[in-house]
Order: C-alpha cells, then sequence, then structure tokens
C-alpha cells in the first residue's frame, strides 16, 4: 500500500471519503495477516491518519464498528456497525461509560484503552471473544481491535468481528517478539 509509508501517507487524505472509509477496513482486514511488524505499524499510522482527519468516514463503514470517547471514558459518537452489533439504540448508549456493560473492567482491552490515554500511541489486539452482551446478544468470535488517540485525551476504538480468525487473521503464535497483543475475552 502505497499510502502507508510515511512519506506518503498524508496524501491519502486527497481521496475521497469512500476510498478512505475502504482503505481503513482493508487495512484491519488485513492487519493480522501480516507477520512483519513494521508493516502493520505503518498501516496503524495511516489508519491513525484517516480518522484523525476525518471520523465521519466511520459512517460509510461497511464492516467496522467505530466509537469515539472523552478523556472520561464517556461515548460521545457510535457508527451504525456498532449500534447493529450491539442491539442497541444510539440514545441508550450516548453519554454512557465506555464500560457501561462493565466486561471490560479490569481487563486487558481496559489496559490497551489506558495505555493509549496515557501514551498518546496507537495501540492494537486480536480478541478472542466469547460473551454475551448486556443487550442479549451472543458473540463467539474474533475482534480486530484498533485504538487511535484523539484530540483533548480522548479514543476512537474500531474494532472489526469476525466468526473464524481465518477471515481476520493468518495463525499467530503470541509467543514471539513481533507477534500482536493477543487478549481472550470469555
Amino acid at each position: 500500500m502505497h499510502f502507508s509509508q510515511s512519506a506518503s501517507r498524508d496524501e491519502v487524505l486527497v481521496l475521497d471519503i469512500a476510498k478512505r472509509a475502504e482503505l481503513i477496513e482493508t487495512a484491519l482486514a488485513t492487519l493480522y495477516r501480516m507477520s512483519n511488524k513494521p508493516e502493520r505499524d505503518e498501516l496503524l499510522s495511516l489508519v491513525q491518519t484517516i480518522m484523525r482527519d476525518d471520523p465521519a468516514v466511520a459512517e460509510l463503514f461497511h464492516d467496522t464498528a467505530y466509537t469515539v470517547c472523552n478523556r472520561h471514558l464517556v461515548i460521545t459518537f457510535v457508527n451504525h456497525i456498532f449500534l447493529e452489533r450491539s442491539n442497541v439504540d444510539k440514545e441508550e448508549i450516548i453519554g454512557k461509560s465506555l464500560y457501561f456493560e462493565r466486561e471490560y473492567e479490569g481487563t486487558q482491552i481496559e489496559q490497551l484503552y489506558s495505555m493509549v490515554m496515557e501514551t498518546r500511541m496507537v495501540g492494537d489486539a486480536l480478541v478472542r471473544y466469547v460473551m454475551t452482551a448486556a443487550s442479549g446478544k451472543q458473540f463467539d468470535g474474533w475482534f480486530v481491535l484498533v485504538v487511535i488517540p484523539l484530540e483533548e485525551g480522548g479514543i476512537g476504538v474500531l474494532s472489526r468481528f469476525a466468526e473464524q480468525r481465518e477471515d481476520i487473521a493468518i495463525k499467530i503464535d503470541p509467543n514471539l517478539p513481533d507477534a500482536p497483543r493477543y487478549i481472550v475475552l470469555d
């Protein structure tokens, strides 16, 4: 991907919004198909560049949920994919804590959110997820999770769900030094 190289990363902003949305979703679908950490880092930087420039791109996603939280982890924005996946109404979620379901408190995901808020650096993880949401919806699958720092101390959380790991990731040995962060929630 030409735009993932630092020297040309900002050039991606000249693309129309639909192309940028497609680029983000492609990046999340391929992120964990790469075993090379520098390549993954370049893709994450590209995602951050696009999302920081125009978060409205999230409204054009087909498979990626996007949530924005302020520095107090209060949800200020969610896209339609998040609402469909979570089976909640927008009015139920806006203004609530990111931990409204309490399932993330004390987990590695909470640590990831905190790390991004403190360091202001992008964080990512491959998440094995088996859980029933407060809405009653059951999940048994995998998430690509990317957390980007936003202005004024907030974060943006991109997540892409797949029922089968093979749909979003190659087999990853978590013990390798270049392995992405791997989180199991059940």
